[in-house]
């Protein structure tokens, strides 16, 4: 369905002349794929910034459900918040994007030899002693085993940095998606219903124009009432009102 929707779409935009360079998603390439193969248009496919940070975070939470190692929620939570860090602050800069995710690991086990000062305390302040606020105790890091299955996890990363630092954001569709839930939920059936359209569209206006368009509406469903009921009731008076 998505597959389907995204060659639609691109369809549509080409009929209209709009021309479409880049598209933005998550990790699956079904989509690009399709739209390459049927429509024979060259797109270039961007990364969704949340998307991947969500991939990375899910591997470590299936590590910390393996029980191979030792990690708690508030490491994961930390990590989480350093890749996030490490996306914005290197976006299209490959070589800072690959530095700053190979020093990440050892960071968090006390090791700053790769470290930048612009990222790390230990390195702008180092007669002073660290501590890793975000860290439990704030100290660092000691597991040798959780060491290694941290950096198993973050070895592709580190080989696909290139590919990370020109991440795009699906936000916008995502909003879009939310917002039809809300009018349209998921659990209930409406595809059946004629008030699916009305719930879409009421969405989409909502969106383009903001909440300003249920006044407007409003005022547009009054005055056609009160046309109409002078027309039915008083013809003549409402045949000049509507003049």
């Amino acid at each position: 369905m998505e597959a389907t929707a995204g060659i639609q779409a691109i369809k549509e935009m080409i009929s209209e002349d709009t021309p479409v360079e880049v598209v933005e998603g998550d990790g699956d390439n079904t989509v690009i794929s399709r739209i390459q193969n049927e429509l024979g248009v060259k797109l270039k496919k961007k990364l969704d910034r949340n998307h991947c940070v969500k991939n990375i975070v899910k591997h470590l939470y299936e590590l910390r459900n393996s029980k191979d190692a030792k990690i708690s929620n508030q490491v994961i939570q930390h990590l989480s918040k350093c890749v996030k860090y490490i996306f914005a602050k290197n976006h299209g800069n490959v070589v800072g994007m690959k530095e700053n995710l190979q020093a990440l690991v050892p960071h968090q086990f006390g090791d700053h030899a790769n470290c930048f000062p612009r990222f790390c305390g230990y390195k702008r302040t180092p007669n002073q002693t660290y501590a890793h606020r975000s860290l439990p105790y704030k100290a660092a890091l000691k597991d040798p085993n959780l060491k290694e299955k941290l950096e198993q996890i973050f070895e592709p990363v580190i080989a696909n940095a290139a590919l990370y630092s020109d991440l795009g954001s699906s936000q916008a569709c995502e909003h879009a998606n939310r917002a039809v839930s809300l009018r349209a939920p998921k659990h209930l059936h409406y595809g059946d219903s004629e008030s699916l359209d009305f719930r879409v569209k009421a969405t989409a206006a909502c969106i383009n124009e903001g909440r300003k368009y249920l006044p407007e509406v409003d005022e547009l469903f009054f005055l056609c009432w009160f046309c109409s009921s002078f027309v039915v009731g008083y013809p003549y008076f409402g045949i000049l009102k509507i003049i």
